[in-house]
C-alpha cells in the first residue's frame, strides 16, 4: 500500500505540474524526510499554499509528506510555517523495516531557489516522539 500510495503521489504531482504552472509553483529535489531523496512541488495554485514530497527507493526507502503554509513570507529568508504530515518507510535489513506516520510542523529557511526546512513531529510507528524531520534542497520556479 505504501508504495502504491507514494508512487501515486509522485505520479500526480509530475502530471499537475503543467497544469498548475505559475509563477507561484516550484518544483525541486530534497534530501531528507520522508525518503532520503525526494520530489518537491510547493504551489498555491488551488488557493491554498500546498506542498507535497517524496520518493520511493525499492523497498529500501520510501515516503511522502503533504503540507499546508499557515504563515507565508516569499520575499524573505524566513519564508513560511506549515502543518506537515507524512508517512516513511526505512528497510533496516531484509526481515525489518521502520515505519514513523507522523503529523507536525516545518520551517521554511530559503535564498534563491535554495531551501532548509527543519520540522518537529508527532505520531506512531518503530520510532519515539517527538521526530525532528528536515528537508535541504533547490526548487526551480520560484
Amino acid at each position: 500500500m505504501t508504495r502504491t500510495l507514494t508512487s501515486g503521489c509522485l505520479l500526480l504531482a509530475a502530471f499537475a505540474l503543467p497544469a498548475t504552472a505559475q509563477d507561484s509553483t516550484a518544483f525541486g529535489l530534497a534530501l531528507g524526510t520522508p525518503a532520503g531523496g525526494n520530489l518537491v512541488l510547493k504551489s498555491d495554485a488551488l488557493g491554498v499554499p500546498l506542498q507535497i514530497a517524496g520518493g520511493y527507493w525499492g523497498d529500501k526507502l520510501s515516503g511522502v509528506e503533504l503540507g499546508v503554509s499557515v504563515y507565508e513570507r516569499p520575499d524573505s529568508f524566513f519564508q513560511s510555517v506549515n502543518l506537515i504530515a507524512g508517512y516513511s518507510d526505512l528497510e533496516e535489513n531484509s526481515r525489518e523495516s521502520k515505519i514513523w506516520r507522523y503529523g507536525g510542523v516545518s520551517f521554511t529557511f530559503g535564498t534563491g531557489g535554495f531551501y532548509f526546512e527543519p520540522g518537529l513531529t508527532f505520531g506512531d510507528g518503530d520510532y519515539d516522539n517527538p521526530q525532528l524531520t528536515f528537508q535541504i534542497g533547490w526548487l526551480w520556479g520560484r
